[in-house]
C-alpha cells in the first residue's frame, strides 16, 4: 500500500520562532505527538513530544524543581521551536510503500515522516499509521 493511502493530511504546524510552550499546548489540544515546522510554506523542521521532553529535562536540571504544570510552561516559555526541532527532516514520497517508510523510520528511529509530492508537503505518516496497516495483515 502507498503512503498516500495511509498518511494524515490534516497537518498541525508551528513556526520556528514560536515558543515551545505554544507547541506543547498544541500537542495537548490536538492529541498528536508531532508538529511540522514551517517557515512560510517551506518545511524546515519537525518537533516531537520527545524533543520537548529532552528540552524540559535539560531545563529542569538547570532549575532543579518544577512544582506544577504552570511551572513547566514557565520553564519552556523562553525556548523557541527552532532551538529544539529536528532541522531539515527526512521526508518520504506519497508514492513510497508502507514497507519503505517503515524501513526509514526504523533505521533512523523516527516516529513520523513528512510526506511530499513534487517537493510539496502533503501529509505526515506516523508509526501508529504503519502499525495499524501492518496489524490489519497487509504485508506491503
Amino acid at each position: 500500500m502507498k503512503i498516500a493511502d495511509l498518511m494524515t493530511t490534516k497537518l498541525y504546524t508551528v513556526g520556528p520562532d514560536d515558543s515551545v510552550e505554544g507547541a506543547v499546548r498544541m500537542l495537548q489540544q490536538r492529541g498528536v505527538r508531532h508538529l511540522l515546522v514551517l517557515d512560510g510554506h517551506d518545511l524546515v523542521g519537525i518537533i516531537s513530544d520527545r524533543d520537548i521532553k529532552r528540552a524540559l529535562d535539560s531545563t529542569k536540571t538547570r532549575h532543579k524543581k518544577v512544582l506544577n504544570l504552570g511551572g513547566l510552561f514557565f520553564l519552556l516559555e523562553p525556548i523557541l521551536v527552532r532551538e529544539i526541532m529536528t532541522k531539515n527532516p527526512t521526508t518520504i514520497a506519497g508514492s513510497a510503500t508502507a514497507q519503505e517508510a517503515a524501513k526509514v523510520m526504523l533505521a533512523n528511529r523516527f516516529g513520523a515522516l513528512p510526506v511530499t509530492k513534487a517537493g510539496r508537503l502533503v501529509g505526515i505518516v506516523t508509526e501508529t499509521d504503519l502499525l495499524r496497516h501492518f496489524a490489519a495483515g497487509k504485508a506491503k
